[in-house]
């Protein structure tokens, strides 16, 4: 068993917090940035029209209301996810998930513009919309998706490794704690078995002066009587 250093450990704690705090700073910078992108694609009826209705129809498989409306509860979700004070995989990754699949038929649309016929419609209605032509959008998404992740990714083998040392810690401090229980049960069986020995000692010597106190009484009497002539 490695040796238990409290300081030292308590320093190497520290230190992985620091560096858990600071990850959560950049993946929340990482998030603002996506969700400022995103904003491009909010609902606006001044530009609405049948043009870009059809176009976002075939980006997105939705309504531009229905598909706006979620792209903004979904990424609400997340910045509540990635905004807790202590950080919980599953859920951020849930989170981070529901709001990609909401692109991935944009991000893997690849070469789609230049084979079919509604291309140009869809580049001209995307650009009017957004101010973005709808490849150069696909890929900005596809980086600040990309940053997010990783940084979730970051968190996530941080927070891993923290709680790793911390229960590495405890399991020290309770083997610790049981093999100085072990010591404490072994001086006190040393300690009892020593006083057993030395009392049936003294016993031993006491009773042993006494007998011999016994015999001197009855050989001094017998020879009193011994008649000093007949010698």
């Amino acid at each position: 068993m490695e040796s238990l250093n409290p300081n030292s450990q308590e320093i190497e704690l520290h230190q992985l917090q620091q560096m858990q705090d600071k990850t959560k700073k950049s993946c929340m910078t990482s998030f603002r940035l996506l969700h400022s992108f995103l904003q491009v694609l909010s609902y606006n009826k001044l530009k609405i029209n049948r043009g870009f209705e059809r176009a976002f129809e075939i980006l997105f498989e939705q309504d531009v209301l229905t598909f706006t409306g979620s792209m903004l509860l979904n990424l609400d979700q997340l910045e509540k996810k990635l905004g807790k004070e202590e950080f919980q995989e599953s859920e951020s990754k849930d989170a981070f998930r529901a709001l990609k699949t909401q692109f991935q038929l944009l991000i893997n649309f690849q070469e789609y513009f230049d084979y079919f016929d509604d291309g140009p419609m869809i580049r001209k209605y995307f650009l009017a919309y957004t101010q973005t032509e709808v490849r150069q959008f696909r890929d900005t998404l596809i980086q600040h998706m990309e940053s997010v992740k990783k940084s979730i990714d970051e968190r996530t083998q941080l927070k891993r490794e923290y709680n790793r040392r911390v229960n590495k810690r405890l399991m020290q401090t309770q083997e610790s704690k049981v093999d100085s229980s072990k010591a404490l049960d072994a001086s006190l069986v040393v300690t009892r078995c020593s006083g057993t020995k030395s009392d049936k000692h003294d016993k031993s010597s006491s009773s042993g002066t006494y007998i011999t106190h016994v015999l001197d009484a009855d050989i001094r009497p017998v020879n009193d009587h011994v008649p000093f002539a007949e010698v």
